[in-house]
């Protein structure tokens, strides 16, 4: 992700913490003289973001079993008492290495009511092969006392968490090494190669988990940071500088933080975390950054989780990447200089609609309802509140991230409509199965986020001249996996390709000029179809 996927979230968070007038130059903010002191963000109402259905029990998926263990004693942290959970896929077995994730405040993570729900993720994601067979070790924070708590959980709070987690050393990570890794690999079979073997944690555990990997990236290739605490605890401040004039290591960063997080004396978090990315992508780590407007705790988190783990292993051995469900911002060279304002100028339009009806979202197809097709869109759209989020070039994971980036927030319209799905083919002639999966992604998102709204989903035009073209064949293969949506409550499913084709199937080029982009007729041509149900849908 390019630091300009982040650009409206970050001034918007300037104009926050300030509590003044600001001059902007570029994406910096300046502070006039005087500046507000503030232990968290103002006037600005944290986001809150519902957990989706890859966070809910699938009713055939195969449920992983969690163990409680007990470590009472230490030699690295002396006079600390914890728990720890050892997680065991369904999938497990003992004839092939597993790969590992080891979770810090692991009561946090562990718990399938919490916010989290790493468990219950994991079960799914492994079921659908998205992330390879792991085993989760959820590793509470050392407490100091006689005997432990009766419950875990943070009352009271572990007394030696901050030595653990906001220490720059290796400590830590000798600890979860020499420790507690011992017990689970006696047990089962875990691969040691680092690659295969990921450390998570939120808060201060976020930058414990970076730490571990950055002090042994022999031991941890892959590290997922939730709000983490990259700020003047224990000097977690001046990582951003140690990583700019350090020789990069082999290791995988994931970071998730919201423009309301803290601001207190330790330092600013959402800052110190923009300043985390822009130091690992300035030294060319694999490094992928989520910042929305959540608060310091695991609501965003939580629910960014799921693509998180994706992202993570997504090109692990026996895993099949998805790249249509893996929500990313559009960064083709030939997009940068207007894809990121086109977002942030709908985000504005949005709001500054009264009401909206009506919802467009696709790729170039449907963003060329502002052009071809304009006359058309005004006769049948003009008068109904409609908001057209077409961006061209977009591909499924780009739609997704659109809407988890605040597109349709806020809103309450009677019918949305989607066609999406061509530019996967495309670009990359991208399995067609896994491209319905990103329809389906999307769908899910819609109906998080717009409860009451219709969705009408389109079958992909057809493209290309010829029914034997290649990707003719793909769109098709899509269309047949995805008709069944129309099951779903609150979805319809209609395919109007045939409108647009001869008898024999040829796609006329006074239709779609260059056999893939509607021209006014073929834009009217559409319309004319789809009127009868759209008309039904939004009574």
């Amino acid at each position: 992700m390019s630091p300009s996927s982040f650009t409206t979230n970050r001034l918007r968070f300037c104009l926050n913490i300030l509590g003044t007038s600001l001059i902007v130059f570029g994406s910096l903010c300046v502070p006039s003289q005087a500046t507000a002191q503030t232990s968290q963000p103002q006037n600005q109402t944290p986001r809150k973001y519902s957990l989706g259905p890859d966070s809910t029990r699938g009713q055939d998926v195969p449920k992983g079993t969690v163990t409680e263990h007990t470590l009472l004693e230490s030699q690295v942290f002396p006079g600390t008492k914890r728990r720890y959970y050892v997680y065991v896929p369904k999938q497990y077995s003992k004839d092939k290495p597993a790969a590992l994730m080891v979770f810090q405040d692991g009561h946090a993570y562990v718990s399938d009511e919490g916010q989290y729900r790493a468990c219950v993720v994991m079960d799914n994601l492994i079921h659908r092969g998205e992330m390879p067979v792991t085993i989760g070790v959820f590793v509470d924070p050392g407490h100091r006392a006689e005997k432990l708590p009766e419950k875990r959980g943070w009352k009271p709070r572990p007394a030696n968490r901050s030595i653990e987690y906001d220490t720059l050393s290796d400590a830590y990570v000798s600890f979860l090494v020499d420790e507690v890794l011992p017990n689970v690999t006696a047990e089962y079979n875990v691969t040691d190669n680092p690659a295969g073997r990921g450390i998570c944690g939120a808060s201060s555990g976020g930058i414990c988990a970076f730490t571990a990997a950055w002090q042994r990236p022999n031991q941890f290739g892959k590290v997922i940071s939730h709000i983490g605490s990259f700020t003047n605890i224990r000097h977690g401040d001046t990582y951003p500088g140690i990583i700019r004039k350090t020789e990069k290591k082999p290791i995988r960063v994931y970071l998730q933080d919201g423009s309301n997080d803290l601001d207190n004396e330790h330092g600013n978090w959402p800052l110190a975390n923009q300043q985390m990315f822009a130091a690992l992508k300035f030294k060319g780590y694999d490094v992928k950054f989520d910042f929305g407007e959540g608060a310091h705790s695991g609501n965003h988190g939580g629910y960014l989780l799921p693509d998180a783990l994706r992202w993570t292993w997504r090109d692990y051995t026996g895993v099949e990447p998805k790249l249509s469900m893996i929500p990313v911002p559009q960064d083709a060279p030939w997009a940068k200089k207007w894809w990121m304002p086109r977002h942030d100028l709908k985000l504005a339009q949005r709001k500054s609609m009264p009401q909206v009806d009506l919802l467009m979202i696709g790729d170039s197809i449907t963003h060329s309802w502002e052009s071809a097709g304009k006359q058309v869109f005004d006769e049948f759209y003009g008068q109904r509140n409609t908001l057209n989020l077409g961006f061209s070039g977009d591909r499924t994971e780009h739609v997704i991230w659109r809407l988890q980036s605040g597109a349709v927030d806020d809103i309450n319209p009677k019918l949305a409509v989607l066609m999406i799905g061509t530019n996967n083919t495309g670009h990359r002639k991208e399995n067609p199965d896994h491209t319905a999966e990103g329809i389906r992604r999307i769908v899910d998102e819609l109906k998080l986020r717009l409860p009451t709204t219709k969705i009408l989903v389109l079958a992909v035009f057809p493209r290309s001249q010829q029914p034997d073209n290649q990707l003719r064949k793909i769109n098709n293969a899509i269309n047949e996996n995805i008709q069944t949506i129309g099951n779903l409550e609150n979805v319809w499913y209609l395919d109007i390709g045939d409108k647009f084709l001869d008898e024999d199937g040829t796609l006329p080029k006074s239709i779609m000029n260059d056999f893939l982009h509607p021209g006014e007729k073929g834009y009217r041509i559409w319309a004319e179809a789809m009127e009868p149900t759209v008309a039904e849908l939004m009574k």
